[in-house]
């Protein structure tokens, strides 16, 4: 089933529900962005449910590498689109971008079963793995996207539903992006190595860097480091613990610095990236339409970008050009950080 729907964005209830009801691990959106993305609706059925996704692509053309984009608790898969831009970029350099939705017993409190999080998803065991599995398979069927080229990319609830889906099922995907996320299931449940590419906020005050119970977490759950996080994505990608580390300036003057660590391993030179926000909240670096009560949300990285060129380097993008940058819209070429410097420390702070 599929419906033309305008991409309207729904604010009454994201101040109310998303402290009280979605332990913080939302993204609301205050603004309207500047691109405007006409996505359409559909649906499959996945056991008993009706699961709703959106999506740009028609039938036309040779299957795409396919990114699929889980947005945070208490928003939407369109939500996630206009916020981020990152279909614009993705689309450019040749993939197909797939807004799966959660579930909730309100539009505005849909959330992921990610392991011990969140909400309705998790509290009625909504089987998010399935779904996602599901959704491949009907795009793969459908002649749309490209089975051997599978990408994820979470935010927040939708980004530790990510890391599940790559502990569970790595085999399913080529890479994985997340941004303001932690694993939600046990770091002894990640056995294969996927690629990852991690972005996070020093400051974020519902998922903390250093792991724990955030400032601002309603549900007073503590959440693992990001260290830890890493840690087992290394150790599954057989990746040298010990990182190059290189430095973004502030060079939008809002207050935060981005520090990369890139971890390596024998046969691939980015088998774990982690992007540290010095400064930076729980939000998408670049988006339009930062999370009220979020912190920082740094103009100093544009994630959409980061994480389609770490895709490209995963076999992503168009296979007779690389996807080269030339493919992406104008001011998407990825910013050149500076060399790695010697004296900074070899693993971010646990």
């Amino acid at each position: 089933m599929e419906q033309r729907l305008p991409m309207t964005i729904r604010n009454s209830l994201l101040a109310f529900v998303c402290p009280l009801f979605l332990a913080g691990l939302c993204l609301g959106l205050v603004a309207q962005p500047a691109q405007a993305v006409d996505l359409s609706l559909k649906s499959i059925r996945v056991g008993n449910l009706a699961r709703a996704y959106f999506s740009e692509r028609s039938g036309q053309g040779a299957p795409q590498p396919l990114i699929i984009a889980l947005h945070g608790s208490g928003s939407s898969g369109s939500q996630l689109a206009r916020a981020t831009g990152l279909t614009e970029i993705a689309e450019a350099a040749g993939y197909m971008v797939a807004y799966p939705n959660g579930t909730g017993l309100t539009i505005d409190a849909r959330t992921w079963n990610s392991g011990g999080c969140c909400g309705y998803a998790q509290i009625h065991k909504v089987d998010d793995v399935a779904f996602i599995r599901t959704l491949i398979d009907k795009l793969a069927s459908d002649g749309l996207a490209d089975r051997s080229r599978v990408y994820l990319v979470g935010l927040s609830n939708g980004g530790m539903l990510a890391y599940r889906l790559a502990a569970e099922a790595p085999e399913l995907f080529k890479g994985v992006a997340v941004v303001s996320a932690v694993l939600d299931v046990p770091p002894e449940t990640v056995k294969t190595g996927v690629p990852v590419l991690h972005i996070h906020g020093s400051d974020d005050p519902f998922i903390p860097f250093l792991g724990g119970i955030g400032a601002k977490e309603a549900s007073q759950v503590p959440r693992l480091s990001v260290a830890k996080t890493i840690d087992a994505w290394v150790k599954a990608n057989g990746a040298d613990p010990k990182p190059a580390v290189s430095d973004i300036p502030d060079v939008a003057g809002d207050g935060t610095t981005v520090r990369q660590y890139t971890y390596h391993s024998k046969n691939d030179p980015q088998a774990v990236v982690l992007y540290e926000v010095k400064g930076g909240g729980h939000n998408w670096p670049g988006g339009t339409a930062p999370m009220p009560n979020g912190g920082k949300a740094s103009q100093n990285l544009d994630a959409s970008r980061a994480i389609v060129e770490f895709f490209n380097r995963h076999g992503g993008g168009r296979k007779d050009d690389g996807a080269a940058d030339g493919d992406l819209p104008p001011g998407a070429a990825p910013p050149k950080p500076e060399a790695a410097t010697p004296a900074m420390p070899a693993k971010p702070a646990l």
